[in-house]
């Protein structure tokens, strides 16, 4: 896990903690309980929770050596079960996303945005990283193509850029991006304008989600991340022509999606033949 990580997931927890308006020492182990079963309600998977109380945990082993806190916090951080195969991609079918892009209309600040966001993830399977420190300078127009610095393999990848996802770029960099000193790619809608965090990608892609009635047990920016990859699978490209696309160093990152397929093809398989056997 790197360190990127912790800390978004620390700061989130100490965020959520400080609305309370209480001081770290008077912390209780229950308070941390309080986190993950709020988020849980939200819809964090096991998955999830499990990556945010090993951050949690290592975070109140240092504040305790330290004396921001009471002694036997971390020690008492459980973590939930994760059963076998939990961490399987879900994703949105192809047919749900193609009506999610379609649902996307209209000619204000917030649709013109929220589409070429959800292009990049559902053609390219970005991660909300990568698009949050996308920049203008990322684009070169003449080549079309754009550069990617990947979250967490590290290192940077270009892309070509394809056309529908060109055209909504830049309709928002001329009708709909504001105008700061911020190269960004993408901004927040209200001043003072910044580049958009994950939360703000998450509310883009729930809320449309949610907006096209799709039903998804997951519905942050990665489920679509899985939809584009399952979707390529489906279509006969290759795990190293998706690893590349994903930027997976690493092929047995790619490698989960071979079980997703296989799933897929053991539920088609599986109906009843009427008696001809």
């Amino acid at each position: 896990m790197t360190v990127q990580s912790h800390r978004r997931k620390i700061t989130l927890f100490l965020k959520w903690f400080s609305e309370r308006r209480r001081s770290l020492i008077a912390l209780r182990l229950g308070d941390v309980d309080d986190f993950l079963i709020s988020k849980g309600a939200t819809g964090w998977s096991r998955k999830s929770a499990c990556g945010y109380a090993n951050s949690l945990r290592s975070f109140f082993r240092y504040a305790e050596q330290r004396g921001w806190c009471k002694q036997g916090i971390a020690g008492g951080i459980i973590s939930p079960t994760l059963y076998q195969h939990e961490g399987l991609p879900e994703g949105p079918q192809w047919k749900d996303v193609e009506r999610l892009l379609k649902g996307v209309k209209g000619k204000s600040v917030v649709a013109v945005r929220a589409r070429a966001v959800l292009l990049l993830l559902t053609v390219y399977g970005l991660r909300s990283g990568e698009i949050s420190r996308l920049l203008l300078s990322d684009f070169d127009w003449r080549q079309e193509t754009f550069t990617v610095n990947h979250s967490k393999c590290g290192g940077v990848q270009k892309y070509p850029l394809q056309r529908e996802v060109g055209e909504a770029i830049l309709k928002y960099i001329r009708k709909a991006r504001p105008r700061t000193s911020s190269r960004n790619l993408f901004l927040t809608l209200k001043p003072p304008y910044r580049g958009v965090g994950y939360s703000s990608l998450w509310r883009i892609t729930s809320l449309r989600i949610d907006a096209a009635g799709i039903r998804c047990r997951r519905r942050g920016p990665h489920c679509l991340r899985h939809a584009c990859a399952t979707h390529l699978l489906e279509q006969g490209a290759s795990l190293k022509v998706i690893g590349d696309l994903l930027g997976h160093r690493d092929s047995n990152s790619t490698r989960i999606y071979a079980k997703v397929h296989l799933a897929q093809l053991r539920r088609v398989a599986d109906f009843d033949l009427g008696g001809l056997l």
